[in-house]
């Protein structure tokens, strides 16, 4: 009967007590591997001890098999005879363990030699349950010697005159592994109990037993372990040591249990267990045999054991933990060789290249022939299915073992999916194309890898050179290769030399040309009418690898400096989720350097800070090439405007290549660098950013406020000098200039604002404020909102003054979401004011003007969107670093600290 171990051991137990009441009995206990077998028996033999009974236990082991006697003599061993018994028991034992035997692992016959000591053990066990019941177990009899196995017989024709209990337990197999014994054995009545898997139910009593929850964990517990009592127990023992398990992982425990598992069988079972766990999905009966070195009969009945034992599901590994922990197991010779064995089996059965490609490469050991072809077979159909990572693992182990004439395709190929992996690893392998190049037998899209490559790690040399040689070829490159090219080269060195170049090689304008060539007015003052419309049909047509990553970045800042980052911030997302599927790792950073970038516009700082930093953690740093300045910059405004003083200080100490600064990345990092400066304190510093970032801009031809907006930076750095007349001249000339936008007038016009007259001021942050709204820049909104309220409380409307100020604050806590309620100090709070006193964070200041005013606690909590706890807590750090002790002495203390009038303090309205 199937049953489990609780039916099990009363069935025993029933045994026994039939036993003790005159009859003797025979159970064969059967199992799959690890079901449960030996613990059974040990709970019965503890249960028959306990009831009296006379104990005598064996256990078989392959290794024993051809000693004779050895189970009869483990049975008596132990049994704690008298004296007398043991001696006569020994001296019995003695032939039958000199014997040779003569019949194999199962019986015939019983040898003549021994037939009179046989009878006579028996007749001892007889004489011995007369005086309390024997119980006589041995556990995997499927071991047992040939002497051993006919004892057992005897014993079993001679039960009936004894109370005698014989329990054996054995493997349960397809086929019996002795026949001929049990044929014999299982002619009289005798019980089988076959033990079955551990139910969902078996394994939440096993978890109510360890305290945990049997309604969550015993349904996914009975999948994964196929109700295998050794592997449950492995999952607790995971589990209490707080190893997780799930769909991709599982414990150290649970991973030694199926070894565990696999070495209690014959080896052939390990075997065929590894040969599945490397063929994978690709595995057939036939395959198996082949790879075990074994036949597919054998194979089916070494699935029907796992399968039984709860490690298999339909042929395969229930858990691909259980898949992996095989394969480690496996010493590294044996598994390379199981691996490229893989690889030729399936590829003589035309086995799809890729599937022949991962064995390839998991054997790490790539023969020139056949293999190199699958390799790149394998290779090229990732790249059209935009597996980047797929692809470079398929191509470096075949390049060392290439034949000549192959080398530069492959290496080509290899070279155009590192570089969408990481371009600094395409380095060491662009030696063979710069050949091909100056032989002039590179062409088309490869033509074009070595320029941008080239470009991107800062070798203007080689570009340059290359780009001559495109120019006396003409027809190296078509028309759409010619375009992208003329973009590339703007993407780094906007109108410098290299793309000046790199403009002769453009064929006659098709459809597509003239798109590139009107988002190429980018970098231009005279933005074409059709740039936008171009940008998007250059991204609708875009596909991964099919264009350069440069053009398809030009094209999104075209739609984000045109008023519609919404729809680039679409396009981003549809390529990143392409990118990130394709293990596109370059293209998966940038694009996130662009969405940090529409963060930042928009006033999302904290956003556009987390993005920025997600973008420079895909790639190396040397990964980022020149290209390094666009993150770095975009980090930089973001945490600029959050206050965090450190964060920037600590940025602008990271080495960028010298190079850098001359493309158009240096441009924007160059500004923000001058930003960041300039909110340290460190005026002249600045000046000389945003002065070296215009001298290049001008330079170039790129002279484009919506790029870098140098001279808004620089007047905002002479109004801190006290040169208004200078800041008001910046601001002038750069609203002459075309290919602006409202967020970058809006800021110029705050600026100009500061440097005019009070009484001009509202005017221009009125217009400031609107093409900051329309704009949708929250933090540069709430700074003109700001300026607006000071501007209109030192005119004397107090109330529409206050009502700003409440206004700018809303903006300022909605340009923080996702951070910490704001403001709560925006800066580290150190540094020092002079003096020797400590300076007064962004938050306590304002906290301390407003309380100076005369407001009230409750109405500066209004007023600031903090509780009025924080308000008191400013307060009191602001009374402890002034070194006051009376809100009355507020208004003297900060003119002293900020240089204004002390009657700006004074009037509340």
């Amino acid at each position: 009967m199937l049953t489990d171990h609780g039916d099990a051991l009363a069935e025993l137990a029933g045994l026994l007590a039939d036993c003790s009441a005159g009859t003797g009995g025979l159970a064969l206990v059967s199992g799959g591997l690890a079901s449960g077998k030996t613990e059974l028996l040990q709970r019965f033999q503890r249960h028959a001890a306990a009831a009296g009974a006379l104990l005598l236990t064996a256990t078989g082991a392959p290794a024993e098999r051809p000693l004779q006697a050895g189970i009869i003599d483990q049975l008596f061993d132990g049994a704690g005879l008298p004296p007398e018994i043991a001696d006569r028991v020994s001296h019995l034992i003695t032939p039958i363990a000199a014997t040779v035997d003569d019949f194999g692992a199962d019986v015939q016959g019983i040898h003549h030699s021994y037939v009179r000591p046989v009878h006579e053990l028996c007749q001892i066990l007889i004489e011995l349950s007369r005086e309390r019941p024997v119980v006589l177990c041995v556990d995997d009899v499927q071991f047992a010697d040939s002497s051993s196995l006919q004892f057992i017989l005897y014993l079993r024709r001679r039960m009936r005159t004894g109370r005698v209990v014989v329990v054996l337990a054995e493997w349960q197999r397809p086929q019996p592994t002795l026949p001929l014994f049990h044929a014999e054995l299982t002619r009289r009545p005798h019980r089988r109990i076959r033990l079955a898997p551990l139910s969902a139910d078996g394994i939440a009593e096993l978890l109510r037993d360890r305290a945990l929850d049997p309604d969550a964990l015993a349904p996914a517990w009975h999948n994964l372990s196929g109700g295998n009592p050794m592997l449950v127990r492995a999952l607790i023992e995971d589990r209490e040591a707080g190893h997780e398990t799930g769909p991709d992982q599982v414990g150290p425990a649970f991973k030694r249990a199926v070894l565990e598992c696999l070495h209690r069988w014959d080896a052939g079972l390990l075997e065929v267990a590894r040969a599945i766990a490397v063929l994978g999905e690709e595995r057939t009966p036939v395959l198996l045999g082949r790879l075990a070195g074994t036949t597919p009969e054998a194979v089916e009945q070494a699935v029907d054991v796992l399968t039984a034992a709860g490690l298999l599901h339909d042929g395969g590994f229930r858990h691909p933990g259980a898949a992996s922990a095989v394969l480690d197991s496996m010493p590294g010779a044996e598994r390379v060789r199981l691996h490229a064995r893989a690889a030729e089996l399936l590829y003589q059965r035309g086995a799809a290249a890729a599937v022949v490609a991962d064995h390839l490469v998991a054997a790490d050991r790539v023969a020139p022939g056949w293999p190199v072809g699958v390799l790149r077979i394998a290779a090229e159909q990732a790249l059209m299915g935009d597996d980047v990572a797929a692809a470079v693992r398929y191509l470096e182990p075949a390049l060392p073992v290439v034949e000549r004439d192959e080398r530069l395709g492959i290496t080509s190929v290899l070279v155009r999916a590192l570089w969408r992996v990481n371009p600094a690893a395409a380095v060491v392998h662009m030696e063979p194309l710069h050949e091909a190049m100056w032989a002039g037998v590179l062409r088309g899209r490869d033509a074009m890898t070595v320029v941008q490559h080239a470009l991107w790690i800062g070798d203007e040399a080689t570009a340059v050179r290359a780009l001559a040689v495109l120019d006396e070829n003409p027809g190296v490159l078509d028309a759409q290769s010619a375009a992208e090219l003329r973009i590339v080269c703007q993407w780094f060195h906007g109108l410098g030399p290299a793309t000046a170049v790199a403009t002769d090689v453009v064929a006659d304008a098709d459809p597509w040309v003239a798109a590139a060539q009107a988002v190429g007015t980018f970098w231009t003052a005279e933005f074409h009418p059709d740039a936008i419309a171009s940008a998007e049909h250059i991204l609708r047509s875009c596909q991964l690898g099919d264009m350069s990553l440069e053009v398809v970045l030009t094209a999104l800042l075209i739609l984000v400096h045109s008023g519609h980052p919404d729809r680039a911030e679409r396009w981003c997302d549809r390529l990143a989720d392409e990118a990130t599927r394709g293990g596109a790792v370059t293209w998966q950073a940038i694009l996130e350097v662009v969405r940090a970038d529409i963060a930042l516009r928009r006033g999302e700082v904290v956003v556009a800070a987390a993005r920025a930093e997600t973008a420079l953690a895909l790639l190396p740093h040397q990964g980022w090439g020149l290209s390094i300045g666009y993150p770095l910059a975009v980090l930089l405004e973001a945490n600029i405007a959050l206050g965090r003083h450190r964060v920037v200080a600590d940025l602008m100490r990271l080495r960028v290549p010298d190079a850098m600064f001359a493309t158009a990345a240096g441009l924007r990092y160059l500004h923000a660098r001058g930003n960041g400066n300039l909110a340290a304190g460190r005026v002249l510093a600045a000046i000389s950013d945003f002065q070296n970032c215009g001298t290049r801009m001008r330079e170039w031809g790129i002279d484009l406020p919506v790029l870098a907006p140098w001279r808004c930076g620089l007047a905002q750095a002479n109004l801190t000098l006290g040169r208004p007349e200078v800041a008001r001249e910046l601001i002038h000339e750069q609203m002459l200039l075309p290919a602006g936008d409202r967020r970058t007038r809006g800021a110029a016009l705050r600026v100009l604002a500061a440097a005019g007259e009070l009484a001009e001021r509202p005017e221009l942050l009125h217009e400031a404020v609107r093409h900051l709204r329309r704009a949708g820049d929250r933090v540069e909104l709430a700074r003109a909102l700001s300026d607006l309220s000071e501007a209109l409380d030192a005119l004397g409307e107090h109330d529409k003054a206050r009502e700003l100020s409440q206004v700018a604050a809303a903006e300022t806590k909605a340009s923080y979401s996702g951070a910490l309620p704001i403001p709560v100090d925006w800066e580290d709070g150190g540094g020092d004011a002079g003096e020797g006193r400590p300076a007064l964070s962004d938050s306590e200041l304002r906290v301390a003007e407003l309380a100076a005013k005369g407001h009230t606690n409750r109405e500066i909590s209004g007023i600031l969107y903090i509780t009025v706890s924080t308000v008191e807590q400013h307060l009191t750090r602001v009374y402890r670093k002034l070194g006051m002790r009376s809100r009355a002495d507020l208004p003297h203390r900060l003119s002293q600290r900020t240089g204004a009038d002390p009657r700006a303090f004074e009037a509340r309205g």
